[in-house]
């Protein structure tokens, strides 16, 4: 047990200088790039202060069940079954922590939209195409209500993102099954879209935090995939909202401008 302590250790401590110098990196952002407006420096200042706090509760996590190893190893515990239950939970704290930082890299380090005339439909249809079987397999429905389209500018990659991000958002609410209804109109001059589940819902307090990030109604959750789904629309020159009630579940509607079209 001896060497699995010293190898936990040695996990942790890569973990550890990872942390550091990605926030090394944020902080060497807002001191280098004299450039940047005050807006945009303090953004950046917010994002580092949520990384930092959010990392916090992982590495608490860590920092007790190692000591407690060690004082188990320096008392001479023979407890194979206790060892090994605290390795497994520092295991789960790296793998939440390397979670964390992760989703936050694609967050931060997200390009900027590359425009091309594109259909919408057929980006959806390849997203459920792939998910439609694992979401089925969870007792859920898949209803379609959706207008032919024409082409417009987006940036196919991130349109996916964004539709997987709420599709997988919406089927995780369903733990009962329900019946998860996609929506898409062509309007004036926007598309409008939406995603409609028939899961918990989101309670009124929490309604307008559900898109910020690092935060999430689920205890598993790292609360940064809606953050980047906003962040991809609003690049997008568009905006999303959420309607949703406790139990009636939660309705997202994106509008994207439709600039070019044929």
């Amino acid at each position: 047990m001896g060497n699995i302590l010293w190898l936990v250790v040695l996990g942790c401590l890569f973990v550890g200088v990872g942390v550091g110098i990605l926030i090394a990196k944020l902080s060497n952002q807002i001191h280098k790039r004299h450039w940047q407006t005050q807006a945009e420096q303090e953004q950046i200042g917010v994002l580092t202060q949520k990384l930092v706090h959010e990392i916090r509760n992982p590495l608490n996590g860590i920092s007790m069940n190692l000591q407690l190893l060690d004082e188990d190893f320096s008392q001479g515990h023979e407890n194979g079954v206790d060892l090994t239950n605290r390795v497994h939970r520092v295991r789960k704290e790296v793998d939440r922590l390397d979670l964390i930082l992760t989703n936050f890299r694609r967050y931060a380090k997200l390009p900027p939209p590359k425009f091309e005339l594109s259909k919408p439909i057929e980006l959806m249809e390849e997203v459920l195409a792939f998910n439609e079987p694992e979401i089925q397999s969870q007792n859920i429905e898949i209803s379609r209500d959706i207008e032919a389209l024409p082409l417009i500018e987006l940036d196919p990659v991130q349109f996916k993102q964004v539709f997987l991000n709420l599709i997988i958002n919406a089927s995780q609410s369903m733990k009962n099954g329900g019946v998860l209804t996609i929506r898409v109109k062509s309007l004036a001059n926007e598309l409008l879209i939406e995603v409609q589940d028939t899961g918990d819902g989101i309670e009124a307090v929490y309604v307008n935090k559900i898109f910020d990030l690092f935060f999430s109604t689920r205890k598993e959750g790292t609360g940064v995939g809606l953050a980047i789904v906003k962040q991809i629309v609003e690049s997008h020159g568009g905006n999303i909202n959420v309607e949703s009630s406790p139990g009636n579940g939660a309705k997202f509607s994106i509008r994207i401008p439709v600039t070019q079209n044929t």
